[in-house]
């Protein structure tokens, strides 16, 4: 567990060992969900949204954050009772799988055709002539038939199928695995998937499934190695780790899209520029260092750039105001917006640098000035409200002295 590795292109460490005194502690380093080492013990972690700790405030706000970035029905957590919500992570997630399983079987589970072929002592739908002709002589009182038989093995129920019996292995929760055995018992019909990827790819768009959408996501979530980061390791138990980093960043983009004016489009992760251009001896001219920031608005029309804003999962503190401290920011991220700055705003904007709030840094600082023309603000966002300076923001765009405004 200690050196636990994720299987993504690049492999990162997810946990460090610390020293605290006498005692030493294991770091999870950026990641939120839930661990199971190979004695059973399940350690949760959760997002630090406030000084002081409330599991309940940061499971809420993990589950907004989850529910808006993998598109899952987990709005109702908002009006859950208190008794839901002091149960651990890993089960309030199945519970609210296990209710859109059991709202689509409400629903009515969906049917449809498939062509069945088989040998039967009478006939039914189409007899294969070539085969019932080629039969050896002591089989002549059967017939080889084709038939379109209406039935709900299909790859929707099959995934759902399938992630059903995973979550009843994983939970410990009684009133999830008394629900989990109903539904199963419900879909015991059905067989489970053998191919998740074959299957997802023949998930129907139809408007007759409309009703089966949330639960796709939810399979995806589950079957899809269990979770976004899966363990290295000859221990093969729960790694439901979501890289706190990344979810930060969709979480914001999502959040502003939704906030912005019709005549306004985000784009996330652009690469239209480069560092630099390099024309090698033997070869032609080049773009390099592709520059990604994470978030840019324009105009739809003219495709103009109004603003740039990176996102950075990590505190810093308004009171750390010195040279030496910079309020925590690393100089590098300072790097960065200058280059974003420069080549999608042509040297003349304002660049955004975005943190989760906190006791420390509830409110915008000052602006940091490249020059009269270009500038960074550095803005927090309140995960607990969703306050952002950036969600009412209408018309982003130059600089004028000796302050920043639309």
């Amino acid at each position: 567990m200690v050196n636990g590795q994720s299987h993504n292109q690049e492999s990162v460490d997810l946990i460090k060992v610390k020293k605290q005194g006498r005692s030493i502690a294991l770091q999870v380093i950026n990641y939120v969900g839930v661990l199971e080492t190979p004695c059973g013990t399940r350690i949760e972690i959760l997002p630090k949204i406030l000084e002081k700790e409330d599991n309940q405030t940061a499971t809420k706000v993990l589950l907004k954050m989850l529910s808006t970035v993998y598109k899952l029905n987990m709005h109702r957590f908002e009006n859950s009772s208190l008794q839901t919500l002091n149960r651990p992570l890993f089960e309030i997630l199945i519970g609210y799988f296990l209710k859109d399983v059991s709202d689509v079987i409400k629903k009515g589970i969906r049917s449809q055709y498939t062509r069945v072929q088989d040998r039967k002592p009478y006939l039914k739908g189409q007899l294969q002539t070539s085969k019932q002709i080629n039969q050896r002589p002591g089989c002549l009182n059967s017939f080889h038939i084709a038939y379109d038989e209406f039935s709900p093995d299909r790859a929707e129920n099959r995934l759902m199928r399938s992630a059903l019996n995973q979550v009843m292995k994983w939970s410990k929760n009684s009133d999830n695995l008394r629900l989990g055995s109903e539904l199963q018992f419900a879909l015991d019909d059905i067989p489970c998937s053998k191919n998740y990827a074959l299957d997802f790819r023949q998930w129907s768009k139809e408007r007759s499934l409309v009703h089966y959408r949330t639960v796709r996501s939810w399979c995806e979530l589950i079957l899809s190695y269990q979770s976004p980061v899966s363990l290295s390791g000859g221990y093969n138990g729960i790694s439901m780790l979501f890289p706190m980093e990344i979810l930060f960043e969709r979480y914001v983009a999502i959040r502003l899209s939704k906030s912005l004016q019709p005549s306004l489009k985000l784009k996330t992760q652009a690469s239209s520029c480069s560092l630099v251009t390099h024309t090698p001896r033997l070869g032609k001219s080049q773009e390099w260092f592709r520059l990604k920031p994470d978030i840019i608005v324009s105009d739809k029309a003219s495709h103009e750039p109004f603003y740039v804003a990176d996102t950075k999962w990590k505190r810093i503190n308004e009171k750390q105001a010195t040279a030496n401290q910079k309020y925590g920011i690393s100089q590098s991220d300072m790097y960065q917006m200058f280059a974003y700055g420069q080549s999608y705003l042509g040297g003349s904007g304002v660049v955004y640098l975005i943190y989760p709030a906190y006791e420390y840094f509830n409110e915008s600082l000052p602006p940091f000035r490249f020059d009269d023309n270009l500038a960074v603000k550095v803005i927090p966002y309140d995960l607990v409200d969703d306050e952002c300076e950036l969600l009412v923001v209408e018309c982003p765009g130059k600089i004028s002295s000796p302050e920043l405004s639309c």
